[in-house]
């Protein structure tokens, strides 16, 4: 366990940094005019945020981490039943956490009772760094659970674990931002997800809003035909049951999901 609190440490901080330097991007130059109240919204978002930690925090064996740290001591799931080099080992574990992140990703818009839950990410009115950390505490608490389950089934080092995890959560702080890519860089939006490409992730359209899943690269959208790179017209973020000002307090938040609109229709 020798290092770990340290990695924490350094991207918990990382994730601090990128919170802050994303902020200060959006306050400097926007990449979208906001619709809602800045603080009403950052209050509701932050709170939500502090709600799914203490969820989590009472219920640690549900941290993929813990997950993973129990799977290793005890020598289950896949990986502790081949022998692979450790680099290579944790190469797959690092594919096989971004692959289930996608398709987990996916459930929650295909299944209408997660959906109702995951909705509320959605729901946001202005997309900017804070939605990154808006999620509706159940959502939280079961999306802790897949992951917890997934490293014990698959024996996923800890390692492994919180790189993939410490990663994630620097890189969606980033590309939930209400910025935009200087024309030079926007090529990169075919190696990695960018602001530009999540942005059509949160679109009120619905062949928009299910596309573009991946956490960190676009190569299981284009496999998967998921992959958008430009809205049809103008685009609108958030959901329409959901678009004045007023959805955006903290109280209506927690009872979004009993108000979803669950739209059917194939993929």
């Amino acid at each position: 366990m020798q290092g770990w609190p340290e990695a924490s440490t350094i991207f918990g901080w990382a994730f601090a940094i990128t919170f802050l330097a994303v902020a200060c991007w959006e306050a400097w130059r926007p990449s979208r005019a906001s619709v809602a109240p800045l603080t009403l919204r950052w209050f509701g978002n932050i709170a939500l945020f502090a709600m799914a930690l203490l969820m989590t925090w009472m219920v640690p064996l549900l941290s993929s981490l813990s997950a993973a740290t129990i799977a290793a001591a005890h020598g289950w799931g896949v990986f502790h039943l081949i022998a692979l080099p450790p680099a290579i080992a944790l190469a797959a574990s690092l594919a096989l956490l971004d692959f289930f992140g996608y398709w987990t990703h996916r459930l929650l818009h295909k299944i209408p009772l997660l959906w109702r839950l995951h909705a509320l990410h959605h729901s946001d009115s202005d997309l900017d760094v804070t939605t990154t950390i808006r999620h509706h505490p159940v959502e939280a608490l079961l999306q802790a659970a897949c992951d917890a389950s997934l490293a014990l089934l698959f024996g996923f080092t800890p390692q492994a674990v919180l790189l993939y995890g410490g990663v994630v959560l620097v890189a969606q702080t980033f590309h939930h931002g209400n910025v935009t890519l200087p024309a030079r860089l926007r090529p990169l939006s075919n190696l990695l997800i960018t602001p530009d490409i999540h942005r059509l992730h949160h679109s009120k359209r619905y062949a928009e809003n299910n596309s573009n899943f991946g956490n960190l690269i676009p190569l299981w959208d284009r496999l998967f035909d998921t992959f958008r790179q430009e809205p049809e017209g103008e685009l609108q973020v958030g959901l329409p049951e959901f678009s004045g000002a007023e959805f955006q307090r903290l109280d209506k938040l927690l009872i979004q999901p009993l108000k979803v609109v669950v739209v059917t229709q194939p993929d």
